[in-house]
């Protein structure tokens, strides 16, 4: 009774392999998707990466800076179609003959306001070192032969909030934590920015934002991601404000 149970297993199981095998060869793949290199995470950060553009009828595709570029050649013009996991946008392009596209990491256009996530106090007298993060915002750009790049398209990114300040006009908006390390690689790229806090007053300080204004030139890809040149901050006694660089710095 034992051996034909045996027997019959073994049957049933050569019955199953052949009917996979027979499924197998009946399913033919289809043709390969072709991406160009991908960077999708800050540990592959580039600050910039050409977008080629295709021919009539045909598309590229470019994953950058946690999303996807789509751009399809139409008759009348270019189509591109940018996806970045939660949403999706799409632009309609006129473009030269004579040029090329290229998308870029850029530092936000407005003035930022960090939130931490952690408590920031200052003793009177005191000194705080550490970085924060920002989040990088992704540029389309146009450069034609002999000119100037060109910007074309700001690609959103869902971190940085726009509000109204009464004294500052608009400004961005986003949270972080007060990394008292060099931060590691975030999921989406984002900009390590090494920040001096002084409060040079008799009463202990708690400011409830970091202010931030980051310009293009000072972003630099360094230990996988991109940081800043440091950044010096004084308390004034109701906020923090910029110090002036006292002499040409590089990120740490």
């Amino acid at each position: 009774m034992t051996n034909a149970r045996q027997e019959a297993s073994t049957s049933s199981r050569r019955r199953r392999c052949a009917r996979s095998d027979h499924d197998d060869q009946g399913v033919q793949a289809g043709p390969p998707v072709r991406y160009l290199p991908a960077v999708d995470s800050a540990a592959d950060a580039t600050l910039s990466q050409p977008l080629p553009r295709p021919r009539r009828g045909g598309s590229t595709r470019v994953r950058f800076a946690g999303g996807e570029l789509v751009l399809e050649a139409t008759r009348g013009g270019h189509a591109l179609l940018w996806l970045d996991g939660t949403r999706s946008r799409r632009f309609a392009l006129g473009l030269a003959a004579e040029g090329e596209l290229r998308v870029c990491l850029a530092a936000p256009r407005l003035p930022v306001r960090v939130v931490t996530r952690d408590t920031l106090t200052l003793a009177p007298k005191s000194r705080l070192h550490g970085y924060v993060q920002v989040p990088l915002v992704p540029m389309l750009f146009w450069h034609a032969p002999g000119a100037a790049l060109q910007r074309l398209v700001e690609l959103p990114r869902d971190e940085l909030a726009a509000e109204w300040d009464d004294r500052d006009g608009t400004v961005y908006r986003c949270t972080s934590p007060f990394h008292v390390r060099y931060p590691v690689p975030a999921p989406t790229p984002r900009a390590n920015v090494p920040v001096w806090l002084a409060n040079p007053t008799e009463t202990t300080a708690s400011p409830g934002y970091v202010p931030l204004l980051l310009r293009d030139e000072d972003l630099r890809e360094l230990r996988g991601g991109i940081a800043t040149a440091p950044v010096r901050l004084r308390w004034t006694g109701h906020a923090l404000a910029a110090v002036a660089r006292p002499r040409t710095e590089v990120p740490l």
